[in-house]
């Protein structure tokens, strides 16, 4: 029986609805190494405005990546997916080298592994609240050192558990890198530990995009992610939808999931200029139409591949 595994516990992938796949809930960058006021997300008064929002645009699911590093909360997320209806899956795994916890240095890869499978069967925190995905944050345009550490982990763990994978690579370092992504990177450390293809969800790769790359990626099984929607400093949100366009005409609609990556106060909240965590589907939703991407085609994005890409075998 497949699941994706929520904050509130189990769900029918079908039963997901509507989902952004790469979020911030509940955040707190003031916990990490290099400390930002802006990248915290704590107000549960205002993050149930949003999130109230998002469920009358339409929204029913939404994807937490915050990992337990950069302030992760789970008792949070589950009063603010009781309160407003939202299902929210929560993220294990790890976030880039700064935000990493110290067990990643001191404890050895069998140890770490074990931590993560204690998040999805048990528990994150001391609660009985559970991971329903792993995700491994790359800071350069390579991956080495701890970072490779933990992705290890992270493999290990995604063989143990059935869970997908998200990844983080930091857009400005994207140049060094072939495809302007490094999926390919993640991807042979991947297959090396043994996880599918189908397994890896590949981040952020709207910022930098070659579609021929793309396509290689989602020929091989993997899915790729537009998160950082409505961030036109990295790309006209056209320019992504003529994309979107083209992969789609590939046959890769299967493949395509959908977010906006809210991670500080003023891309969250209206009064501070914030675009919200409806922006998808008020304004980019409603663009993908006007340059003609079919409803059909929609849908498969935004409400049948989180659940598939989510879905694990219990």
């Amino acid at each position: 029986m497949s699941v994706v595994r929520t904050v509130l516990g189990d769900v029918a992938p079908e039963a997901l609805g509507l989902c952004q796949t790469h979020e911030h809930i509940t955040c707190d960058q003031r916990v990490s190494r290099i400390p930002n006021d802006n990248m915290v997300l704590v107000d549960e008064e205002k993050l149930t405005r949003e999130l109230n929002r998002y469920y009358a645009a339409g929204g029913r699911a939404m994807v937490d990546v915050t990992t337990g590093d950069w302030g992760r909360n789970p008792e949070r997320q589950a009063r603010l997916s009781h309160a407003t209806g939202v299902h929210i899956i929560a993220t294990g795994g790890f976030y880039i080298e700064p935000h990493m916890p110290q067990l990643v240095w001191d404890w050895p890869i069998p140890r770490i592994v074990d931590w993560m499978l204690e998040e999805f069967h048990e528990g994150m925190d001391g609660t009985d609240i559970r991971i329903g995905l792993l995700k491994s944050g790359i800071a350069a345009g390579r991956i080495e050192g701890i970072e490779r550490k933990g992705l290890r982990a992270v493999a290990r763990a995604a063989l143990e558990t059935g869970l997908a994978i998200t990844t983080h690579t930091s857009g400005s370092r994207r140049q060094e890198v072939p495809g302007g992504n490094l999926a390919a990177y993640h991807l042979e450390v991947l297959l090396e530990e043994g996880v599918s293809p189908t397994q890896l969800i590949n981040g952020h790769t709207d910022e930098r995009p070659d579609i021929g790359f793309l396509s290689e990626l989602c020929e091989l099984g993997c899915y790729i992610q537009f998160d950082v929607l409505g961030k036109t400093h990295w790309l006209l949100d056209e320019t992504r939808v003529d994309l979107l366009k083209e992969l789609i005409r590939r046959g890769h609609v299967g493949h395509i999931l959908l977010g906006t990556d809210r991670c500080t106060q003023d891309e969250l909240y209206p009064e501070l200029g914030g675009l919200g965590y409806v922006y998808l589907l008020e304004s980019f939703r409603p663009l993908m139409i006007k340059m003609g991407i079919e409803e059909d085609d929609i849908h498969q994005m935004l409400a049948v591949n989180p659940g598939n890409a989510l879905g694990v075998n219990l």
